[in-house]
């Protein structure tokens, strides 16, 4: 018993031995297949992220923010309705793209333009734009008075 013992443990091991060389190879080989597919995996999200990039820079800029910058005459305080009111003069601009505005329309859109709250009225007058992906108004604010006529 202790011999069949032996030679079935023996058997065993052969078995073990024969099919370790056979699927050694191919494990090793499928290891190895693993590995370039990482490589490859890695080179193919670094291209990817170029591609994205160059894509973006492709992109035309769009205008993402408005910004306003008032200067009343009377270096008195600038409501914050009246600036509300101006920025919803200008909010349509926000998603156009910067090149294809026309500047005279950005300048023309708020100069010499007056705006009626709460019964005052306020006479805007340009002084400059930075046109970008941020749109930034350089405005001088005149408080008018109430008889005074456009």
């Amino acid at each position: 018993m202790k011999y069949s013992m032996a030679f079935f443990i023996l058997g065993i091991l052969a078995g073990m031995i024969v099919m370790h060389s056979f699927q050694g190879k191919e494990l090793e080989k499928l290891y190895w297949q693993k590995e370039n597919l990482k490589v490859e995996l890695y080179e193919t999200r670094e291209q990817m992220k170029k591609i994205q990039e160059q894509h973006k820079s492709l992109l035309p800029a769009v205008i993402k923010e408005i910004k306003l910058e008032i200067d009343m005459e009377e270096n008195s305080f600038v409501e914050p309705a009246l600036r509300r009111h101006i920025y919803d003069l200008v909010k349509e601009v926000l998603g156009q793209e910067v090149l294809a505005l026309p500047y005279p329309l950005l300048f023309n859109l708020l100069n010499e333009r007056i705006v009626e709250m709460d019964n005052k009225r306020f006479r805007l007058k340009v002084e400059a734009i930075i046109l970008g992906e941020t749109l930034v108004y350089y405005l001088k604010v005149k408080k008018m008075a109430t008889e005074e006529l456009p």
